[in-house]
């Protein structure tokens, strides 16, 4: 059965994307993998911080296997790949820690990445005329992801341990994966109607009709193809050294187990509100505005959390989920802008590669700096992708 309405196509994708939200749940996962495997607190970030990085790399693997098997192919094959890596990490000998980061990291961030580069990729070419609603809708529902599933992880984790809760967590994201095989992409005399509806872009970007389609090669050669990555890149550290620990830090900040656990829910919520809220913003005024605005609030928050306490620090991991929420959304939405949509899932898995490199190297900063100098580094760097950023124009 092919399914031509566009909406519905979506609402499949979006559904699908649920399962790809999987990095949000570590932070519920994170205290009692350190307890039961025996290790660090940097040890018991990286399984996130690898899921983050390797994910890049299976995004640009992604958008290439779309033009070699199809985009539903792609999906299917990547998010089984993604459980088939939770199933390992779910049966790791509590000798062997490392599996964890190889199983959920390594291969669950690989087959992640294949699939949610075109849950992103195949929706903005049936909405030509409205990205930043389809993108924002899409990568909502990864948000809503970590708000539905951090109770749940967290009480399958306090009543049966960290096995039957990652065997839960695969069970249920298997399941939901079937639904990639209702997904079709867009036929050409739709993205071109799309396209040429939206001659005169709103917010003064390029008009989508009229646009040279770079292919990976060729955006590469670009300067504007490296501002864009750096400008990711550096937005980063605030959020993969936050999330991991909010739900301990909170406690170690004076919050109980249930406000930690409720504040990780606020800052969830919050990564939803970015993830809808700026790509629509981003549609209406453009990028830049959107972009400069959430930097400056990522760089006050950031640096305020080496020193908040209670609710000021739920304040400020909120607003360090809303900007990351916002980043990942409208930067879909920036680069299909400026280099085109047919090459989109190759070319935002290439802009990610910065943002993969930073999501590794997090947790030897952790290591190296320590907690507060780290987050101070991280302002830092939100700062400094505030003057970068305006080099994309």
């Amino acid at each position: 059965m092919r399914i031509k309405n566009r909406y519905l196509i979506l609402a499949i994708a979006a559904i699908v994307n649920f399962v790809h939200g999987n990095p949000y749940i570590w932070t519920v996962f994170q205290p009692y993998v350190r307890k039961a495997f025996g290790v660090s607190l940097a040890e018991s970030s990286q399984p996130f911080t690898v899921i983050i990085g390797i994910f890049a790399v299976g995004n640009m693997i992604g958008g290439y296997l779309q033009h070699k098997i199809g985009a539903k192919r792609t999906i299917l094959l990547g998010s089984y790949v993604m459980c088939a890596g939770f199933l390992l990490a779910a049966v790791a000998p509590y000798n062997m820690p490392w599996l964890v980061s190889v199983g959920y990291g390594a291969i669950g961030g690989l087959g992640s990445g294949c699939a949610y580069s075109l849950l992103v990729a195949v929706p903005q070419a049936w909405f030509p005329d409205k990205r930043g609603l389809a993108t924002g809708i899409t990568m909502g529902v990864v948000g809503i992801s970590g708000v539905i599933m951090n109770p749940i992880c967290d009480y399958v984790l306090a009543a049966r341990g960290y096995r039957s809760a990652m065997m839960m967590v695969t069970l249920l994201y298997a399941i939901l994966c079937l639904g990639a095989f209702f997904i079709e992409e867009a036929p050409t005399e739709v993205v071109g109607q799309g396209a040429r509806a939206s001659s005169v872009q709103e917010g003064g970007g390029p008009a989508f009709g009229s646009q040279k389609q770079y292919t990976t090669r060729e955006m590469m050669k670009t300067k504007k193809f490296y501002i864009i990555c750096i400008v990711m890149a550096l937005a980063i550290p605030a959020y993969v050294l936050v999330n991991p620990l909010m739900k301990s830090l909170g406690m170690e900040r004076g919050l109980t187990n249930g406000q930690a656990l409720a504040g990780v829910v606020i800052a969830s919520f919050a990564n939803i509100i970015g993830r809808f809220v700026m790509p629509w913003l981003s549609d209406k005024v453009g990028c830049q505005i959107v972009i400069r605005g959430m930097y400056v609030a990522a760089t006050v928050s950031v640096l305020g959390l080496t020193v908040a306490t209670g609710g000021l620090f739920i304040l400020f991991t909120s607003l360090v989920c809303l900007m990351y929420g916002g980043v990942v959304s409208v930067f879909p939405v920036l680069v299909a802008e400026h280099f085109g949509m047919k090459y989109q899932g190759m070319n935002f898995g290439a802009v990610m590669i910065g943002y993969g490199i930073v999501s590794i190297l997090c947790p030897y900063l952790l290591d190296a700096a320590g907690q507060s100098l780290s987050f101070i580094i991280a302002g830092v760097a939100c700062g400094i992708g505030l003057l970068v950023g305006d080099g994309v124009k």
